[in-house]
C-alpha cells in the first residue's frame, strides 16, 4: 500500500466530520450521485455507535431497576471502554488472515451488535453475585459486545468508503450522527414515567419503590434498536454486492493521488502541539469518562425527568458538533479557548451537585430542574465542538499528528473512565439516597 494511501486512511478514521471542510474542491452534496446509494450509506452509518447510544440515553429507567443503582452509569462507561480491546483483536486477525477481506470483519461486526442488542433486550435484569454483591453482569457484558461496533468502526468503515467516491462520505456521516440522534428521540418519545410510589413489601417490614411505566419499557426500546442495527447490517450488505453500484466505485490506485507523502510535517514535539494533545487527553477524559460516570448523581436528586432530558438531550450534542464540522469554519483558538472557559461555569455546577448529592441546591424547584439540564448540555456540546476541533487542527500534522491525537485521545479516556470508576464506587465521595424511608422512621414522625 502506498504511504500517501494509508496516511490518507489513518486521517478519515480519526477526523471523519471534518473531511469535507479539508477537501473543499469536492462537492458533497451538489455532484451528481446515486440517491439509493446515499439512502444505504446512511443507513449503514447508522449501526455505528447506536448499540452505545441507545443503551446510554436507557440510564435514566435502569439506574433505579438495577442493583448497582446510581453507580451503574460509572461501570457502563468501564465496559465500553473495555471494548477498545476490538482494535487489538482486529490486529491480530489482520495479521493472522491477511487476505481476508474487510467487508467480511465489518458485517460479523454488526452482526454481534445486533445480536446484544436484541439479547439485552431480555436479559438485562438478570444478575449475578460477584463477592457479596449482586451485579447485572448480563446487562454489562452485552454492552461490552454492543460497544465492539463504535469502538472499531474507525479502524474498518472509514478505510472501506475509499472504494467509493467521496461525495459519499458526507451521507455516511449523516448516518453516523443520526446513530446518537435517534436513540435520543426514541428515549424523548419513551418517557421515564415519573417519580415511585413506596409501598410496604409483602411481609410489610420495608417500604419499596415501585415505578409507574414508561410509555414502553426497555425491551421495547432494545428490540427496536436491534431492528435498526439489522437494517444497518442489511444496508452495508447491499452496499457491498449489489453490482448496480459498480459505477460509483473508484479504483484502487485513485485514492493514491494524495501528495501528503511528499509534504513537510512539523515536529510534533513542539510546546503548542503538546499542549493541544494535552487537551485533547483532557477533552476525551471528561466527555467519555467522568461526565457520564457522574451524571446520575447530578441530575437524579432534581427527579427521573430532569436525568432524562439531560441524558437524551445531552446525547444529542455530539451529532449537532459534528454537522457544525460539515457546515461551518472551524472557529479560531481565541474563540475555542473563550467558549471552553465559558463551559467552566456549567460543568463546576454540574460537578457541584454531582458531589453535594443527595441534596444538592434548588432540589425541589422547576428552576433547578431546568438549571441542571441547561448546565449539562452546554458543557457537552461545548466539549464534544472543541474535541472536533482539536482533530481538525492535529490534520496539520499528517498522519503521525492524527496518530497521536487518537492515542492520547484514548489514553485520557481510560485514565478518566478508571479514575472515576474508582471514586464512584470504593469512595464516599458520591451519596445515593435509598428511594423509600424505613418503616421505622416513619414510625417516630
Amino acid at each position: 500500500m502506498p504511504a500517501s494511501f494509508a496516511q490518507l486512511n489513518e486521517e478519515k478514521e480519526s477526523s471523519p466530520c471534518l473531511e469535507r471542510e479539508e477537501r473543499a474542491p469536492v462537492n458533497m452534496w451538489g455532484a451528481q450521485r446515486r440517491v439509493a446509494l446515499d439512502v444505504l450509506m446512511a443507513c449503514w452509518g447508522l449501526g455505528t455507535w447506536l448499540g452505545v447510544n441507545g443503551l446510554y440515553v436507557q440510564l435514566p429507567l435502569l439506574v433505579d431497576r438495577l442493583p448497582e443503582g446510581w453507580a451503574l452509569p460509572s461501570s457502563m462507561v468501564m465496559a465500553v471502554q473495555l471494548a477498545n480491546s476490538g482494535l487489538l483483536i482486529y490486529a491480530v486477525l489482520r495479521r493472522l488472515l491477511p487476505r481476508v477481506s474487510d467487508a467480511y470483519y465489518i458485517s460479523g461486526l454488526l452482526v454481534i451488535g445486533t445480536l446484544a442488542l436484541v439479547l439485552n433486550a431480555f436479559l438485562y435484569e438478570h444478575t449475578a453475585v460477584i463477592g457479596s454483591e449482586e451485579r447485572s453482569i448480563a446487562y454489562l457484558a452485552l454492552t461490552f459486545f454492543a460497544a465492539l461496533v463504535g469502538c472499531t468502526s474507525s479502524v474498518l468503515f472509514y478505510p472501506y468508503l475509499r472504494h467509493f467516491r467521496d461525495v459519499y462520505l458526507a451521507t455516511y456521516l449523516v448516518g453516523e450522527g443520526l446513530s446518537g440522534f435517534v436513540p435520543s428521540l426514541l428515549a424523548l418519545v419513551q418517557g421515564v414515567g415519573g417519580a415511585p410510589e413506596c409501598l410496604p413489601n409483602e411481609d410489610n417490614t420495608k417500604l419499596e419503590p415501585h415505578y409507574p411505566p414508561a410509555r414502553f419499557d426497555t425491551t421495547v426500546f432494545l428490540v427496536l434498536l436491534g431492528g435498526l442495527s439489522a437494517a444497518s447490517l442489511a444496508s452495508f450488505t447491499v452496499i457491498n454486492n449489489y453490482k448496480g453500484f459498480q459505477s460509483e466505485r473508484v479504483a484502487p490506485a485513485a485514492a493514491a493521488k494524495d501528495d501528503e507523502a511528499t509534504s513537510e510535517r512539523p515536529s510534533l514535539l513542539v510546546p503548542r502541539w503538546m499542549g493541544v494533545m494535552a487537551l485533547m487527553a483532557v477533552l476525551n477524559a471528561l466527555n467519555n469518562g467522568v461526565m457520564p460516570s457522574v451524571q446520575s448523581y447530578s441530575c437524579m436528586p432534581y427527579g427521573t425527568r430532569a436525568y432524562h432530558l439531560a441524558v437524551t438531550l445531552s446525547a444529542m450534542a455530539n451529532p449537532a458538533a459534528c454537522l457544525a464540522g460539515v457546515w461551518l469554519r472551524p472557529v479560531s483558538a481565541r474563540a475555542l479557548a473563550a467558549m471552553l472557559v465559558s463551559a467552566c461555569v456549567p460543568f463546576a455546577y454540574l460537578l457541584a451537585t454531582a458531589l453535594l448529592s443527595p441534596a444538592p441546591p434548588l432540589q425541589y424547584s422547576a428552576g433547578g430542574e431546568v438549571l441542571i439540564v441547561v448546565s449539562w448540555v452546554l458543557s457537552s456540546g461545548v466539549i464534544s465542538y472543541a474535541r472536533m476541533w482539536v482533530y481538525g487542527w492535529a490534520r496539520g500534522g499528517g498522519a503521525r499528528g492524527m496518530r497521536l491525537c487518537g492515542a492520547l485521545g484514548q489514553l485520557g479516556s481510560v485514565l478518566g473512565s478508571a479514575s472515576t470508576y474508582f471514586v464512584v464506587n470504593y469512595t464516599g465521595l458520591f451519596v445515593q439516597p435509598d428511594a423509600c424511608p424505613a418503616i421505622s422512621s416513619l414510625t417516630h414522625l
